[in-house]
Protein backbone atom coordinates (compact mmCIF):
# COMPACT_ATOMS: atom_id res chain seq x y z
CA UNK A 1 0.00 0.00 0.00
CA UNK A 2 2.94 2.50 1.04
CA UNK A 3 4.14 1.96 -2.47
CA UNK A 4 1.36 2.40 -4.41
CA UNK A 5 1.14 5.97 -1.73
CA UNK A 6 4.76 7.33 -3.50
CA UNK A 7 3.95 5.98 -7.09
CA UNK A 8 0.67 7.87 -6.95
CA UNK A 9 2.03 11.03 -5.49
CA UNK A 10 5.07 10.95 -8.12
CA UNK A 11 2.79 10.56 -11.22
CA UNK A 12 0.30 13.37 -10.19
CA UNK A 13 4.13 15.54 -9.53
CA UNK A 14 4.46 14.53 -13.39
CA UNK A 15 1.19 16.35 -14.34
CA UNK A 16 1.31 19.31 -12.15
CA UNK A 17 4.58 20.32 -13.66
CA UNK A 18 4.42 18.78 -16.99
CA UNK A 19 5.46 21.77 -19.45
CA UNK A 20 2.15 23.47 -21.61
CA UNK A 21 2.75 23.85 -25.11
CA UNK A 22 0.70 27.45 -26.22
CA UNK A 23 -1.12 27.89 -29.26
CA UNK A 24 1.45 28.96 -31.96
CA UNK A 25 1.14 30.66 -35.92
CA UNK A 26 -0.63 28.55 -38.21
CA UNK A 27 -3.30 27.51 -35.42
CA UNK A 28 -7.22 27.98 -35.68
CA UNK A 29 -7.98 30.35 -32.49
CA UNK A 30 -10.17 28.58 -30.47
CA UNK A 31 -13.77 29.68 -30.45
CA UNK A 32 -14.32 31.39 -26.94
CA UNK A 33 -17.12 33.42 -25.38
CA UNK A 34 -16.90 36.62 -22.97
CA UNK A 35 -19.15 37.96 -20.51
CA UNK A 36 -19.66 40.81 -21.45
CA UNK A 37 -17.79 43.66 -18.58
CA UNK A 38 -17.32 46.44 -21.30
CA UNK A 39 -17.67 49.95 -21.19
CA UNK A 40 -20.43 51.72 -23.87
CA UNK A 41 -17.00 53.27 -25.05
CA UNK A 42 -14.93 49.76 -24.98
CA UNK A 43 -18.24 47.85 -27.13
CA UNK A 44 -17.91 50.77 -29.35
CA UNK A 45 -14.48 50.20 -30.09
CA UNK A 46 -14.94 46.46 -30.57
CA UNK A 47 -18.02 46.78 -32.76
CA UNK A 48 -20.36 45.25 -30.09
CA UNK A 49 -23.76 46.69 -30.49
CA UNK A 50 -25.28 45.47 -27.54
CA UNK A 51 -24.88 44.26 -24.12
CA UNK A 52 -24.69 40.46 -24.70
CA UNK A 53 -21.57 37.59 -24.30
CA UNK A 54 -19.62 37.66 -27.10
CA UNK A 55 -17.03 35.80 -29.30
CA UNK A 56 -14.38 37.44 -31.45
CA UNK A 57 -16.16 36.45 -34.95
CA UNK A 58 -18.70 39.10 -32.89
CA UNK A 59 -15.61 41.80 -32.96
CA UNK A 60 -15.05 43.98 -36.18
CA UNK A 61 -11.79 44.40 -37.86
CA UNK A 62 -9.46 41.88 -39.61
CA UNK A 63 -6.36 41.69 -36.85
CA UNK A 64 -6.15 41.39 -33.37
CA UNK A 65 -3.75 41.89 -31.12
CA UNK A 66 -4.46 40.02 -27.56
CA UNK A 67 -2.15 40.03 -25.09
CA UNK A 68 -3.13 37.28 -22.18
CA UNK A 69 -1.86 38.63 -18.53
CA UNK A 70 -2.28 38.21 -14.75
CA UNK A 71 -3.04 41.26 -12.79
CA UNK A 72 -0.94 39.21 -10.13
CA UNK A 73 1.78 38.62 -12.72
CA UNK A 74 4.53 40.87 -11.97
CA UNK A 75 6.14 41.53 -15.58
CA UNK A 76 2.64 42.29 -17.21
CA UNK A 77 2.21 45.74 -16.42
CA UNK A 78 5.35 46.67 -17.85
CA UNK A 79 3.71 45.73 -21.02
CA UNK A 80 0.57 48.73 -20.44
CA UNK A 81 2.77 51.60 -21.71
CA UNK A 82 3.99 49.93 -24.97
CA UNK A 83 0.62 48.31 -25.98
CA UNK A 84 -1.24 51.79 -24.95
CA UNK A 85 0.89 53.31 -27.55
CA UNK A 86 -0.08 50.92 -29.71
CA UNK A 87 -3.38 51.31 -29.11
CA UNK A 88 -3.02 55.23 -29.91
CA UNK A 89 -0.81 54.99 -32.93
CA UNK A 90 -3.31 52.27 -34.32
CA UNK A 91 -5.93 54.83 -33.62
CA UNK A 92 -4.11 57.67 -35.84
CA UNK A 93 -3.56 55.65 -38.76
CA UNK A 94 -6.24 55.81 -41.42
CA UNK A 95 -4.59 52.03 -42.94
CA UNK A 96 -5.17 50.82 -39.30
CA UNK A 97 -8.00 52.18 -37.78
CA UNK A 98 -11.24 50.20 -37.49
CA UNK A 99 -8.95 46.99 -39.07
CA UNK A 100 -6.50 46.45 -36.23
CA UNK A 101 -8.23 45.74 -32.51
CA UNK A 102 -5.96 45.75 -29.68
CA UNK A 103 -7.31 44.32 -26.23
CA UNK A 104 -6.14 41.83 -23.38
CA UNK A 105 -7.66 39.16 -21.12
CA UNK A 106 -7.13 38.95 -17.66
CA UNK A 107 -7.04 35.35 -16.64
CA UNK A 108 -7.59 34.31 -13.27
CA UNK A 109 -8.88 37.77 -12.09
CA UNK A 110 -12.54 39.28 -10.96
CA UNK A 111 -13.92 42.04 -12.97
CA UNK A 112 -12.91 44.18 -9.69
CA UNK A 113 -9.44 43.23 -9.96
CA UNK A 114 -9.65 43.46 -13.72
CA UNK A 115 -11.03 47.31 -13.35
CA UNK A 116 -8.54 47.97 -10.32
CA UNK A 117 -5.75 46.88 -12.85
CA UNK A 118 -6.74 49.44 -15.91
CA UNK A 119 -7.44 52.52 -13.00
CA UNK A 120 -3.55 51.58 -11.63
CA UNK A 121 -2.22 51.16 -15.28
CA UNK A 122 -3.88 53.55 -17.14
CA UNK A 123 -5.17 50.77 -19.87
CA UNK A 124 -6.58 52.40 -23.06
CA UNK A 125 -8.00 49.39 -24.89
CA UNK A 126 -10.35 46.51 -23.62
CA UNK A 127 -9.45 44.31 -21.01
CA UNK A 128 -11.63 41.25 -20.96
CA UNK A 129 -12.20 38.60 -17.80
CA UNK A 130 -11.51 35.16 -17.98
CA UNK A 131 -11.86 34.12 -14.38
CA UNK A 132 -12.41 30.53 -14.57
CA UNK A 133 -9.32 30.37 -16.93
CA UNK A 134 -11.27 28.78 -19.85
CA UNK A 135 -10.00 30.90 -22.85
CA UNK A 136 -6.13 30.31 -20.86
CA UNK A 137 -6.69 26.84 -21.57
CA UNK A 138 -7.73 26.73 -24.87
CA UNK A 139 -4.98 28.72 -25.83
CA UNK A 140 -2.60 26.28 -24.22
CA UNK A 141 -1.84 27.68 -20.78
CA UNK A 142 0.51 29.71 -21.65
CA UNK A 143 2.63 31.75 -19.08
CA UNK A 144 2.09 35.39 -19.25
CA UNK A 145 2.43 37.99 -20.49
CA UNK A 146 1.20 36.10 -24.06
CA UNK A 147 0.82 38.15 -27.24
CA UNK A 148 -0.97 37.19 -29.93
CA UNK A 149 -1.37 38.49 -32.96
CA UNK A 150 -4.73 36.43 -34.65
CA UNK A 151 -6.35 37.46 -38.55
CA UNK A 152 -9.79 36.79 -39.17
CA UNK A 153 -9.73 34.78 -42.66
CA UNK A 154 -12.69 32.96 -44.87
CA UNK A 155 -10.81 29.67 -43.24
CA UNK A 156 -11.78 31.21 -39.34
CA UNK A 157 -9.61 32.62 -37.13
CA UNK A 158 -5.84 32.18 -37.44
CA UNK A 159 -3.38 32.67 -35.22
CA UNK A 160 -0.43 34.38 -37.24
CA UNK A 161 2.06 35.53 -34.83
CA UNK A 162 3.18 35.36 -31.01
CA UNK A 163 5.26 36.72 -28.25
CA UNK A 164 5.99 35.01 -24.62
CA UNK A 165 7.36 37.76 -22.32
CA UNK A 166 7.63 41.45 -21.88
CA UNK A 167 7.36 43.56 -25.00
CA UNK A 168 10.56 45.59 -25.75
CA UNK A 169 9.49 47.81 -28.42
CA UNK A 170 6.32 49.86 -29.91
CA UNK A 171 8.13 50.72 -33.34
CA UNK A 172 8.92 46.64 -33.23
CA UNK A 173 5.25 45.89 -32.75
CA UNK A 174 3.98 48.25 -34.95
CA UNK A 175 5.78 47.29 -37.93
CA UNK A 176 5.02 43.60 -37.19
CA UNK A 177 1.25 44.65 -37.29
CA UNK A 178 1.99 46.65 -40.41
CA UNK A 179 3.35 43.80 -41.85
CA UNK A 180 0.64 41.71 -41.42
CA UNK A 181 -2.15 44.00 -42.84
CA UNK A 182 -0.13 44.16 -46.22
CA UNK A 183 -0.17 40.10 -46.15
Amino acid sequence: MFSLTIIFLLLSQIFVYAETKPIGRGARFPYVTFQDNLSKDERSYLGLSQKKDFSFKDIEGTLFLIEVFSTYCTSCPKNVAVLNEVYSAIKNDPGLKGKVKLLSIAVGNTDNETESFKKEYKNLYPVLTDLHFSTHKALGNPRVPYTLLVRKTTKGTIVVDTHQGVIDSTDSLLRTIRGFMIK
